[in-house]
C-alpha cells in the first residue's frame, strides 16, 4: 500500500497539470472604475465598455458578411 501512494500521487499531479501563458504587459486587460484616476502603462486607445461591444458587434457582422459572400478567383 505504501508503494502505491507515490506512484498515485505521481500520476494525480502530473494529470492536473495547468498550462501557463504568458501574456505580455501591452495585452493585458485593466478594469477602471468610473471616477478614478487611470495612467495608461503603454500608448493606447481605451476604449469603455458599452462602446467596444458595439465596435465588436459591427466587426463580427462585417467578417459574417465577408464569409457568406461568394469570394471572385
Amino acid at each position: 500500500m505504501t508503494k502505491l501512494l507515490p506512484i498515485a500521487l505521481s500520476m494525480m499531479i502530473c494529470a492536473g497539470c495547468a498550462h501557463y501563458k504568458v501574456i505580455s504587459s501591452d495585452k493585458t486587460i485593466l478594469r477602471i472604475k468610473a471616477h478614478e484616476p487611470f495612467t495608461a502603462p503603454i500608448d493606447g486607445w481605451f476604449v469603455p465598455d458599452a462602446r467596444w461591444l458595439e465596435i465588436r458587434d459591427a466587426l463580427s457582422d462585417k467578417i459574417d458578411q465577408l464569409e457568406s459572400s461568394p469570394s471572385v478567383p
